[in-house]
């Protein structure tokens, strides 16, 4: 990338998130982030489409004007307070992250991790999922997360850093060997691996929200390789703040076959990431391409419409 725009980009982003970080309570910086939101929305065009087409895709024409209108404006409102929450230091204004969020279901978690054979936390891009792990490091769990950073330097740079200074442990994936054998290394002493399992993969496809997709199946092979407790969590945004809910872990009932087994327990887990987003549309990342079939799928879509 040219040093000059590279150099610009930095300014703006630095001064961004400078202003982040001084908004003095939850309260000033949910204020700020809709503003972002409501400035972001002009140039947003492509993201409007894709959430229209999705929504067709999911509801076709239940929803109202009005519903779809709320989901789009969700979906930016999401985008900006996400950014903004990973930039937030609660400490710094005398806070801490149990401050900030009202938690349920944390025996689920517990007893987990009683079995002793660690803990993957899967969640999908709902809400404020980015403090699920803080808030699990603040109670002073063991946690590691497996992350996407973003491919443009200037804010793969930012967010590394910002997630060191939470003092988090995280590993970009794809993995390399070392983190692979680092993210064992944390269930084998009986710690919480973090991911947010609803990304788009080419791994197997499994129903999500009624619809046939291509999902991740790592959080289903770590479970079946080191017999850690698979417990879905989602992070809530209510008003400022945030309900962590923790459900109980999945019941497994291995059949040998591990690629069935990565199948039901993958469709098991989109199954209710399928109903949080239902029942919270708005807080969902609807500007994925979610449903995108492969290109040896699209080829041989032309080549039978062809003949």
């Amino acid at each position: 990338m040219n040093p000059f725009v590279l150099a610009v980009q930095r300014l703006l982003f630095q001064s961004l998130v400078g202003v982040i970080r001084a908004m003095p309570n939850p309260a000033a910086l949910r204020r700020w982030c809709l503003l972002m939101a409501a400035a972001m929305r002009p140039f947003g065009g492509g993201w409007r489409r894709l959430v229209r087409r999705n929504l067709r895709l999911v509801y076709g024409d239940t929803l109202s004007v009005a519903q779809r209108r709320a989901i789009v404006r969700g979906v930016f409102e999401h985008s900006a307070r996400g950014f903004g929450e990973l930039f937030w230091e609660p400490q710094r204004h005398g806070l801490s992250i149990a401050d900030w969020c009202q938690v349920e279901g944390l025996q689920h978690l517990d007893a987990a991790l009683a079995a002793g054979k660690g803990v993957l936390l899967a969640t999908a891009h709902l809400g404020g999922w980015t403090l699920l792990p803080r808030y699990l490091n603040e109670r002073g769990h063991a946690t590691g997360s497996l992350l996407r950073l973003p491919s443009n330097p200037v804010a793969h740079a930012a967010e590394a850093e910002a997630v060191t200074r939470m003092g988090l442990t995280f590993y970009n994936t794809p993995l390399s060997r070392e983190h692979a054998h680092a993210c064992l290394r944390l269930l084998r002493d009986n710690g919480i691996l973090f991911i947010v399992a609803d990304r788009r993969s080419a791994d197997v496809k499994v129903d999500f929200l009624g619809h046939p997709a291509w999902c991740a199946t790592g959080t289903a092979s770590l479970h079946l390789r080191t017999g850690a407790a698979i417990v879905p969590a989602c992070a809530l945004r209510v008003g400022d703040g945030f309900r962590l809910v923790f459900e109980p872990a999945l019941t497994v009932a291995a059949t040998g076959d591990r690629k069935a087994d990565e199948v039901s327990i993958t469709a098991e887990l989109h199954r209710i990431f399928g109903g949080w987003v239902r029942q919270h549309p708005e807080q969902w990342m609807w500007n994925h391409n979610r449903w995108r079939p492969r290109r040896s799928e699209m080829k041989e879509g032309r080549h039978e419409h062809r003949e």
